[in-house]
């Protein structure tokens, strides 16, 4: 009986602990709903979902109010969960910015209805509609802010695929409303960065866009696109952005020199063959060079450039598909840098993970030189100098890869020359205006004009020289870092490497402003398997020729096989001998041997890799459960020797 009570009792206290426990467990959920909101624990490698240092420092210089109008239509989130569990993380992060901002900020967040004027605010506020399904109800999911001043900046529609950008896309905003005075970016180039009109084959007038680049660099600076005749920098001016600006003249190079010795900052992009936009790409009125370079300048400052050399590089080469049909081979004219090729030291590339570079130019510095260089990347030891012609048009990347003899240095791609005083490199003062081709000479009055823009010409740097030189431009186009997707007419960027983040960083620096540093680069989509990626580098590496010698072996058999064929008759097949029904049959079959041959190698180049898949689905599917399994059964019969163990005691 006692038993029997006591079994009772312990009976009661367990389901009042159970009880109590499922009481505890609704009240933390009630209590984090309400205070912990906008509290999360973020395990990404890079803190994506984390507010970042940065934007702490921006939301603190915060000097007058700003509202964000967060607009979501409900109806949105109905239709297609996945918008509403990406607005549960634009609200959230929003609460953030709002709790931290200690009142700075203020968060709106609206459910626009149709034909209400709620609906119509939305739209006057920039933002896009897009319908549910054709014909159906317009939904909106965007943000606009405004300041004391009624400026407006608007994120028209948060793209899902943007997310990893969200911080960045929000901090951007928040920083153009913050920002009352804008830098001025003064830009020099030979390429339709600000989009322009391409004349194809026919004569015919084809739009281009603007590169995504020219777009960011607008949406955070205020743009001047300098033409490439000019003869002095306005003064308004902060910062001289030359991207493949072609061949420059003494007087444009001049007006630089006094630009940047009166202080002025430079971004210079040069590059021994532009890829993108080289002599074959006709646009209105002009075609834009191969190659570019500032010879005065670049001497003066002790800097080391070719126009004519390109830096190869196997060990950080991009696949390219030579030809329809053909496997991926590595071209080593184009690059894709990461980890040791980038300077995480300095706050220009620290949050960089990859930059694409293509035919690209290298620099180096000399003895003499009256500048310090910090290089920003580099490519690998073991890089190789081409000509530039080899490359042009991309037309060998076998041949190249087969010819690649490796150096015993690495080549300087991009860096930041910086020095206390520097002298000018132009002592005589002005050049003299040189005659155009098929044109008069310059008159008196108009030399006299032109050195009038220049009445206290600089012998000396009245501030640090501080110039970032890159060696290549084809880091600007979009189709070597971005994906771009239209979304109901608009673009979508997508960056897959950091070639933006590393030039609106050296804006950044140049002109003084770091707010933003911290938050580009923080969410690249591109997460390469770097062993992987090895691994079949060597794999390729090793079978590379063999591959090829049966490549050439199959096509020289399959051409002779086919102009047998082609010599014979029609109808001849009753009627050939045997010796030439023999010989083609001996054709068909060595076809078919190499082609044999041919799939073992290319087997062989994937089975290094494949087992390491193999290995990893192992590791990540069955090795867990094997272990927990095994546990589980040693920790039961740990248990059942030490029961049977107290009832021998017992007895």
């Amino acid at each position: 009986m006692r038993a029997l009570q006591t079994l009772f009792t312990q009976g009661r206290i367990a389901v009042t602990a159970l009880a109590l426990l499922l009481v505890l467990f609704l009240g933390l959920n009630v209590l984090s709903s309400s205070l912990l909101t906008s509290t999360r624990l973020d395990l990404t490698e890079e803190g994506l979902y984390s507010l970042s240092d940065a934007t702490e420092e921006l939301i603190e210089n915060i000097e007058e109010p700003i509202t964000l109008k967060f607009y979501y239509s409900q109806a949105l989130g109905r239709n297609v969960p996945f918008y509403g569990i990406y607005a549960g993380r634009v609200r959230d992060l929003l609460g953030e910015y709002e709790a931290r901002s200690g009142g700075k900020i203020k968060v709106e967040i609206y459910d626009p209805q149709p034909f209400t004027e709620l609906e119509d605010r939305a739209v006057a506020d920039g933002l896009q509609q897009i319908p549910l399904q054709e014909g159906g109800e317009q939904v909106f999911f965007g943000i606009a802010g405004t300041n004391l001043t009624d400026d407006r900046e608007v994120i028209p529609f948060l793209q899902p695929e943007r997310e990893p950008f969200l911080e960045y896309d929000i901090s951007r905003l928040i920083y153009a409303l913050a920002t009352t005075q804008r830098t001025v970016v003064g830009i020099v180039t030979s390429l339709p960065m600000d989009g322009t009109v391409r004349m194809n084959a026919m004569g015919q007038q084809t739009p281009v866009p603007a590169y995504i680049i020219a777009d960011q660099i607008g949406a955070t600076y205020e743009t001047r696109y300098l033409e490439a005749d000019f003869e002095k920098i306005p003064d308004d001016v902060t910062v001289l952005m030359l991207a493949h600006p072609g061949e420059l003249g003494p007087k444009a190079q001049f007006a630089i020199d006094q630009f940047i010795l009166g202080g002025g900052k430079a971004l210079i992009m040069v590059d021994p063959d532009s890829e993108t936009e080289g002599g074959q790409a006709q646009f209105f009125g002009r075609s834009a060079p191969d190659s570019s370079d500032l010879p005065i300048l670049f001497k003066h400052w002790g800097v080391a450039y070719d126009p004519s050399k390109i830096a190869a590089d196997r060990l950080t080469a991009r696949k390219v598909q030579p030809g329809q049909g053909q496997r991926p081979v590595d071209y080593v004219a184009w690059l894709e840098l990461r980890g040791g090729n980038i300077d995480k030291s300095s706050p220009i590339t620290t949050n960089v993970d990859t930059i694409a570079v293509a035919s690209t130019g290298h620099i180096a510095l000399a003895d003499d030189a009256p500048v310090k260089m910090t290089p920003l990347f580099s490519t690998s030891l073991g890089s190789m100098e081409l000509d530039a012609e080899q490359v042009k048009g991309m037309r060998t990347p076998q041949t190249l890869l087969r010819n690649y003899v490796p150096g015993p240095d690495a080549f300087v791609l991009a860096a930041r020359l910086t020095a206390e005083k520097i002298t000018t490199a132009f002592p005589d003062g002005p050049p003299e205006p040189e005659p155009v081709e098929g044109e008069q000479a310059p008159s008196a009055e108009e030399i006299a004009a032109y050195k009038a823009l220049f009445p206290n010409v600089l012998m000396e740097s009245a501030a640090p020289l501080d110039v970032i030189v890159v060696a290549d431009s084809d880091i600007l186009a979009d189709r070597f870092w971005v994906q771009v997707q239209q979304f109901f007419g608009r673009r979508v960027p997508v960056p897959v490497s950091g070639n933006g983040d590393f030039v609106l960083n050296a804006l950044d620096a140049l002109s003084g402003s770091s707010s933003l540093l911290g938050l580009r680069g923080r969410g690249s989509t591109a997460r390469p398997f770097e062993v992987l990626d090895r691994i079949q580098r060597e794999a390729e590496k090793e079978y590379a020729a063999q591959e090829e010698r049966l490549q050439k072996t199959l096509s020289e058999t399959e051409k002779r096989f086919d102009e047998l064929r082609r010599a014979m008759p029609e109808g001849a097949a009753a009627i050939i001998s045997d010796e030439e029904r023999a010989e083609i049959e001996r054709y068909r079959q060595e076809i078919l041997r190499i082609r044999g041959e041919l799939r073992a190698v290319q087997r062989s180049v994937r089975g290094n890799v494949d087992r390491l898949e193999s290995d990893l689905w192992f590791y990540n599917i069955a090795l867990v459960p094997i272990l927990v399994t095994v546990l589980a059964l040693l920790l039961a019969l740990w248990r059942v020797i030490r029961r049977r163990r107290i009832q021998g005691q017992a007895g």
